[in-house]
């Protein structure tokens, strides 16, 4: 007697059983021998068109797992185990395996995130050392910018051997990226820096003053930035650049906040004298400097005129202008018409 299993009914089950780990020829036969008598390795052959080889070690594999015995006989045959005992032998071997497998899962995915903490840490920083090569990031960093850079600029300098300035406005000029930096006042005594101050200015940089810097720094949209390595360096020679994290987060709220504490500088330009009165250019020059809080030592050097000649003026001009002060005197010189600052900067003035 032939008897024909339902192909439907087979797949089905055979679904099933795959989440026991049988594999699809063991499958079919635990089938074929749950639904039949006894029947050797021949006869499941010819049910189920499976090749000897692979039928027999099917077979072999359902009894050691328990699901068939091998009856004795002149021909072995094979019969099914009863399935409620042989198949909750399965499953609570398979909960065992699924909670090895829970714990190792557990363990690899612990693995896995101190692994990637350790290269991600790595990756958020970078130490850049020799004055050339933290020159040449700076560099890069103006170069990478698309809508804004952003610093505080501060001695010392790294010097690039092409000898390219790293705070400039000229890198960014005609590329539609905003420039803002923050001075401290103090470097305003070093020579050149107000005339390099004003050439930023005139390329479009917006430029503030603190009294101090507490650090340099440049931030290139929100994508990196470049800090010194040491808090107060003498030589700028090992800087560490900073990727997309918390810290440059903070980096960028210290700009912020520095930027609103900060003053405008405000670039005095030449206006009509007031009635009967008559100041030089020097002159004007003199007050623009005094209303930016610079010393007198301070102004004769950008002015490259004496010291003395610059106290003696600074003292005839407080006397001319009735003023008990030194930025007094701007305010005043700029209500004569003697100086106008820039109004351009005086909007920025923070609220």
């Amino acid at each position: 007697m032939i008897i024909r299993i339902s192909q439907t009914r087979l797949s089905s089950e055979a679904t099933v059983l795959e989440v026991l780990g049988l594999d699809q020829p063991a499958e079919v036969l635990y089938l074929v021998l749950v639904d039949n008598p006894p029947m050797s390795a021949d006869e499941l052959c010819r049910r189920t068109g499976m090749e000897l080889k692979t039928a027999v070690a099917a077979l072999v594999r359902l009894e050691d797992g328990g699901l068939i015995a091998r009856l004795p006989g002149v021909t072995p045959t094979y019969t099914a185990l009863p399935p409620d005992h042989a198949l909750e032998v399965l499953l609570l071997a398979r909960e065992r395996d699924i909670h090895r497998m829970r714990a190792l899962s557990a363990r690899l995915a612990e693995r896995h995130r101190e692994a990637r903490r350790s290269r991600d840490s790595a990756a958020l920083i970078q130490v850049i050392t020799g004055g050339d090569d933290v020159a040449r990031c700076g560099q890069q960093l103006f170069k990478r910018a698309e809508r804004e850079i952003r610093g505080i600029d501060a001695p010392p300098y790294a010097q690039a051997s092409d000898g390219e300035r790293v705070n400039s406005a000229t890198a960014v000029t005609g590329r539609g990226v905003r420039s803002r930096f923050i001075h401290a006042r103090d470097t305003l005594s070093v020579p050149g820096v107000v005339a390099r101050v004003e050439a930023d200015i005139s390329a479009g940089e917006e430029v503030r003053f603190l009294p101090k810097a507490p650090m340099k720094l440049i931030i290139a949209d929100e994508q990196a930035a470049l800090i010194p390595l040491l808090a107060t360096p003498q030589v700028l020679d090992a800087c560490i650049l900073v990727h997309p994290s918390t810290l440059l987060d903070a980096l960028s709220t210290l700009f912020e906040s520095l930027w609103e504490q900060a003053q405008p500088y405000l670039l005095g330009k030449p206006a009509p004298d007031g009635h009967n009165e008559f100041v030089s250019n020097e002159e004007r020059q003199i007050i623009s400097l005094l209303a930016m809080g610079m010393s007198d030592e301070a102004i004769a050097r950008q002015l490259g005129i004496g010291h003395r000649t610059v106290q003696r003026r600074v003292q005839a001009l407080l006397g001319r202008l009735g003023a008990a002060s030194r930025f007094q005197a701007g305010v005043l010189a700029a209500g004569r018409g003697w100086w106008r600052p820039d109004q351009e900067g005086l909007s920025t003035l923070p609220s």
